[in-house]
């Protein structure tokens, strides 16, 4: 296949939708490289399989898949999409054990007979300097900076300084009026801080390794991330739980109980007194805001039950005889097993984890707590502020490397290697690169991702702020076929520049070099000349690169085309954003996939939005002359 596709994402059905998990693949994505690459009766492999999306996909195909991973969470996941239990043995099974625990519980969140939802919490801190209590009620600001009311010792309202807390502020469920009576609030407080169900949980508690850029810090374990009541009704569900006789049923059960333990934690922020927006895990680490929530165990688990049952109806519904598996382990020892039994693939998805983008093993310590299971983080080849930075990426390079290799021993000859991959830092694209080349991969064409959503701020930010994923589509060769010149990237940069008037984002011109160095098979060692590259052609001024030598009053040609093909679409009338910018993307993607915010800059005065709807804003009557096919793309 020669240029680049583009391809848009579809939103995650309710079945992926069971549980959170980072760097989901969309479905539909990758149910089209199955299509694709899957010969009849093949078998694809993904060594990394996350949150089960390729195994569920092919599935559906009825092809045979074969999925590993070392993370505890991610194996329930994928379990669970591929070996789903009845909906009604999930449902008499859970609702049971709700029932049970919500009446042994009841008492324990309730006013006057009326159910509690909330309790707003307050981190308190004892000042090292002078011992005053404080808290978000009592400081004083300097800045960002919080004081002590009676030193003006700067202190911290974090967890990790966290002393006790106190509740301010009860919410009634179907009320919307704070409760602040004193009597009341301190008896929740109490409360809040008692094992209230008598339940052993220390076979619940993990002990996580410090990692600041996560913000876990010494001594952190499961339980600080909760109150002792909420942690003790958890521990009570999840012990009837491992009751259940039925594996599949006590599968999805604790599925739906991890996928709520976050939103029942300390870490869902206190913010305009509920009246905007919902309480989320939004932030990329263990936070604990100053003000933040307890919500009620059994209030979150039925509004979770409610969307978690609509997934596994889905799931129910579309059942397959294929064989699908997942098993818990490495990479390595999982491939080395299929050397054994001499099983080999024709396809190999891999997703390898980007880097330093998200430790996953470590990210998920809060789940594997109630799944009782505590791998080490030292398996999980994410790079982690837990070791030196050196030492982790020197490590990261030789898993990946690894990875590489083995999955080259069970991949048939005429087999293919489909790589998602996607990361700012050069440092994990040299890794990846170079075990490709040097376990002599080909590429056959790059793939660019379009995501399902995409946010108002991201599709009008200056500087390109969000960037998808690229997939890549490997063959085995008998030797190296590197290319040892950095022409074809010189060709792509200066031919996508041009085509802009001369002036691109330093993020369009990242993407539009490393796109091209992938497609094109340029030999790893020459990164160290991107740099340098770069500054031989370009000036950069902040987030912008000018092209050297050429005249930027030079009408850009970007505008132009992406207007009339935006009227060409629109010629039969209104359709959703999202079509306009995939079509787009796809007629100049041999000019640079421009991110969302330039090709709505350049069609702000020729197309209407209407939230997701676009429609022309030229007079009905004005005839489109010429066809998307037809319009002259770059001219010399």
């Amino acid at each position: 296949m020669d240029g680049i596709n583009v391809i848009s994402a579809k939103t995650h059905t309710s079945e992926y939708l069971l549980h959170k998990y980072w760097a989901r693949k969309p479905h539909n994505i990758i149910a089209n490289f199955l299509n694709l690459l899957l010969p009849e009766g093949g078998i694809v492999l993904d060594p990394f399989c996350g949150s089960g999306v390729v195994l569920r996909e092919a599935q559906k195909q009825d092809r045979s898949a074969i999925g590993f991973d070392v993370n505890p969470i991610a194996v329930l996941i994928s379990r669970v999409l591929i070996d789903p239990p009845s909906l009604a043995d999930f449902e008499k099974e859970f609702n049971h054990i709700l029932n049970e625990v919500e009446k042994n519980s009841n008492q324990y969140y309730s006013i006057q007979g009326k159910r509690i939802r909330y309790c707003i919490h307050e981190i308190v801190t004892i000042c090292p300097m002078c011992g005053t209590s404080c808290s978000a009620s009592n400081i004083k600001k300097s800045g960002k900076k919080a004081l002590c009311p009676s030193c003006g010792n700067q202190v911290r309202l974090n967890l990790e300084s966290l002393d006790h807390s106190i509740v301010t502020g009860v919410t009634i469920e179907g009320k919307k009026e704070l409760v602040k009576d004193p009597v009341i609030l301190q008896e929740q407080t109490s409360l809040s801080n008692e094992n209230v169900m008598r339940v052993e949980t220390s076979n619940f508690i993990y002990s996580f390794v410090e990692n600041r850029r996560i913000l876990a810090f010494k001594n952190m374990k499961t339980e600080d991330l909760f109150t002792a009541r909420n942690f003790s009704i958890l521990c009570t569900i999840a012990n009837s739980i491992d009751a259940i006789e039925d594996e599949r049923t006590r599968n999805a059960s604790l599925l739906l109980l991890t996928a709520s333990v976050a939103q029942c934690s300390r870490l869902i922020p206190h913010r305009n007194n509920l009246s905007t927006g919902g309480p989320a895990w939004s932030v990329p680490g263990f936070w604990v805001p100053a003000e933040h929530l307890e919500t009620n165990p059994i209030v979150h688990l039925k509004a979770r039950y409610k969307k978690f049952s609509r997934g596994l109806s889905r799931l129910n519904a579309q059942q397959s005889d294929s064989s699908c598996m997942v098993k818990k382990t490495s990479f390595h020892e999982g491939i080395q097993s299929m050397v054994a039994n001499q099983e080999f693939v024709d396809l190999v998805f891999f997703d390898p984890p980007y880097g330093d983008n998200v430790p996953y093993v470590e990210f998920s310590a809060m789940w594997n707590s109630f799944l009782k299971d505590f791998p080490n983080p030292e398996i999980d080849i994410s790079v982690s502020d837990r070791d030196p930075k050196a030492d982790s990426w020197e490590k990261y390079r030789i898993d990946l490397l690894s990875a590489i290799h083995d999955i080259c021993l069970v991949m048939k000859a005429s087999g293919h290697l489909l790589i998602t991959f996607n990361n700012n830092d050069i440092r994990a694209w040299e890794v990846l690169l170079s075990a490709l080349q040097s376990n002599f991969l080909s590429c056959e064409f790059v793939t660019y991702q379009i995501p399902a959503v995409v946010s108002s701020k991201a599709q009008f930010a200056i500087d390109g702020s969000y960037i998808s994923d690229i997939y890549s589509v490997y063959r085995k060769s008998s030797e190296c076929v590197t290319v040892h010149s950095l022409d074809k990237v010189v060709e792509a940069l200066i031919a996508c520049s041009k085509f802009r008037g001369g002036i691109i984002s330093e993020s369009l011109a990242q993407r539009v070099m490393m796109i091209t160095w992938i497609k094109e098979n340029i030999d790893v060692s020459l990164l160290k000349e991107k740099d340098i590259l770069l500054q031989s052609l370009f000036v950069q001024k902040g987030p912008k690169y000018i092209l050297k030598n050429y005249p930027i009053d030079q009408e850009s040609q970007f505008q132009r085309v992406t207007q009339e093909l935006a009227r060409s679409i629109l010629k039969n009338g209104p359709c959703d954003w999202s079509e306009i910018y995939e079509q787009i993307a796809s007629q100049i993607a041999d000019f640079g996939i421009p991110d969302a915010h330039e090709v709505k800059e350049a069609l702000a005065n020729s197309v209407l939005f209407n939230g997701n709807r676009c429609l022309s804003s030229i007079n009905k009557d004005v005839q489109v002359t010429q066809t998307i096919e037809q319009l002259p793309l770059f001219q010399e």
